[in-house]
């Protein structure tokens, strides 16, 4: 039988790091409820080399309602990558985009900004702009299922049974993001609501899916799902869905940082979206849509931000 300084002694065994992505990486975004690096960024390559720039404009909103009813997340972003080849001191400069902080604004807040930049490079010269997401829409309804009202207003639908199915944020003439001036251009992505049953106060019965862009967490994007309460110790009625979104959103990473944030009602701390603050503040990752709000007989709900826009740049030197 092999003894184990022999077993040891066949292997070959490094402790060189492989799995880290050559060169150095500069990541540009602003969470600021208010602005958003209001002079811009600026990337100045330090020698010769290739950089490899990702941008992401910002994520649709969910919109305010005041009354029962219903909503759907606001769309992910566009989605632009771009490999210049660059000399010592060529810049890339531009500005990243906000989702819509105007969490007052009722039914629907309107679509994201978009990020933009112009690059300096050894073989050309020219800008990108990567559109910001349409925002959700939220409808007042006590009796029509969800499903049926939003069909009877022009949404794309499935039906999956008698006033039930899917419902994505897209409708005739709506506004849909794109990308230009990239090497890669990609658009953006709707987020959906399955409505499992008529009644509108039940919300167990309703599931989202909100999406985040392209080039985030898989080349395709990822979508999130998630079910709701109709009330629990970390959320009112009203304030649904950042939890499970969070929780669900830890999923689709091979090392979750977090599960659901402590909050409890003897604390008083529990989420409540009454307060118009709270769909001001940016609680999602950059480019991904914001969670839709979910209204409760005589409390209202101003919905969830979308992500900032941000971008990305590796640079290797030559």
């Amino acid at each position: 039988m092999a003894s184990l300084k022999s077993l040891l002694g066949s292997k070959n065994f490094s402790s060189a790091e492989l799995n880290l992505e050559k060169g150095r990486i500069f990541s540009y975004g602003s969470a600021g409820m208010y602005g958003s690096m209001c002079n811009g960024f600026c990337f100045c390559a330090q020698a010769a080399g290739v950089a490899t720039i990702d941008s992401w404009g910002a994520g649709g909103s969910g919109a305010r309602m005041c009354c029962c009813g219903f909503g759907l997340p606001g769309n992910s972003s566009a989605y632009t990558r771009r490999v210049n080849n660059m000399s010592s001191g060529q810049r890339i400069c531009g500005c990243l985009g906000r989702a819509c902080g105007n969490a007052s604004a009722l039914c629907f807040r309107g679509c994201s900004e978009p990020t933009m930049y112009c690059w300096f490079s050894t073989s050309s010269n020219g800008c990108v702009c990567t559109q910001g997401g349409r925002g959700g829409t939220t409808f007042c309804s006590t009796t029509p299922s969800g499903y049926c009202c939003y069909r009877a207003n022009g949404f794309c639908t499935t039906n999956r049974g008698p006033n039930c199915g899917l419902v994505c944020n897209c409708c005739n003439g709506a506004f849909h993001a794109n990308s230009y001036g990239g090497d890669i251009n990609c658009s953006s992505r709707l987020s959906c609501v399955s409505f499992l049953g008529c009644y509108p106060a039940c919300n167990c019965m309703t599931y989202y899916h909100v999406s985040t862009p392209h080039g985030m967490f898989a080349k395709s994007g990822l979508t999130v799902t998630y079910s709701i309460e109709t009330d629990n110790p970390y959320s009112n009625w009203s304030g649904m869905g950042i939890h499970q979104f969070t929780n669900a959103l830890n999923a689709a990473s091979k090392a979750p940082s977090m599960g659901v944030y402590h909050p409890a009602c003897w604390m008083g701390n529990r989420s409540c979206q009454c307060y118009e603050m709270l769909g001001c503040q940016y609680q999602v990752p950059y480019g991904t849509g914001g969670p839709a709000a979910v209204p409760c007989p005589g409390v209202r709900d101003h919905g969830w931000r979308g992500g900032q826009g941000a971008v990305r740049i590796k640079f290797v030197e030559s």
